[in-house]
């Protein structure tokens, strides 16, 4: 039985995806965090404006967001299975 390399290769990618995307958004939340954790006054305004508008946020308003979300989902899922039926 020979190797298959296709799994080999989507599993190394899947891998590399996932802790790429990890640590871009832990820098990037690091990067936030000490941005605004100064102590003047501007940076103090500025956090609660941040935190006024983070709370002010509906999820309402990303219904369109979640919809394409879910049907990508659902369609990756559906791939997923379909591959698996195949190998």
């Amino acid at each position: 039985m020979t190797p298959d390399f296709f799994h080999f290769f989507r599993y190394l990618l899947g891998w590399l995806a996932a802790i790429y995307c990890t640590v871009v958004t832990l820098q990037s939340g690091w990067g936030w965090y000490v941005w605004l954790a100064g102590s003047d006054k501007r940076m103090t305004i500025l956090r609660r404006y941040v935190i006024l508008h983070a709370l002010r946020l509906r999820f309402m308003a990303f219904w369109g967001d979640v919809i394409i979300c879910i049907l990508l989902m659902t369609a990756f899922i559906i791939l997923w299975w379909m591959h698996s039926l195949i190998g």
